[in-house]
């Protein structure tokens, strides 16, 4: 069964392997994919990947799009243990609109918390990419490390249920637990 989780104004749907000519679009994109780790252009190895990834334990790769299926962009929550998980891959075409990446932050982070219901998530943001740095800072991410290369944040569900009331009009209502009690 494909994974799938609805947002406010978007949705996040599995990637599959039709995916692959948007996602190596994205990723051989020089303005996109500075900060990201470096793809072949090779169609048939993209395709593997996401097939590789599929049902990989609680990992899962998504494409974030409209609620009428346009594509925006993706993310991947991956390195998925008991309690944490790493988030990445978080890459949105030129001419998104502007909501889709904190709507897009937010279904992401929901599903992570809420739906797997994780308790912390590790960060970890290559130096130089700073618009991610300053958004989770402004998230409520503590920076707990930085070496030559990359800036490392922990986000606790704790904080994250913060950011999340304070930019209620980016989230989905629904009825969580959690929530109820902060």
């Amino acid at each position: 069964m494909k994974r799938f989780y609805e947002g406010k104004k978007i949705n996040m749907r599995e990637a599959d392997a039709s995916d692959a000519e948007f996602i190596l679009s994205l990723r051989l994109d020089d303005d996109l994919n500075q900060f990201l780790s470096k793809v072949d252009h090779d169609i048939e190895k993209q395709k593997q990947y996401i097939i590789d990834h599929q049902h990989k334990g609680e990992d899962c790769y998504f494409i974030v799009e409209s609620k009428e299926g346009e594509k925006f962009g993706t993310a991947r929550i991956h390195d998925v243990d008991e309690d944490t998980f790493q988030a990445g891959s978080m890459i949105t075409k030129h001419g998104a609109p502007f909501y889709v990446v904190y709507c897009g932050y937010f279904a992401f982070f929901d599903y992570a918390f809420f739906e797997l219901e994780k308790k912390c998530c590790e960060l970890e943001v290559v130096k130089g990419n700073d618009n991610v740095i300053n958004l989770h800072k402004r998230m409520g991410a503590t920076l707990i490390n930085e070496d030559f290369e990359k800036v490392y944040f922990s986000y606790p569900k704790e904080a994250y249920i913060k950011s999340r009331k304070k930019y209620s009009k980016y989230t989905l209502e629904r009825e969580i637990k959690e929530l109820a009690h902060n």
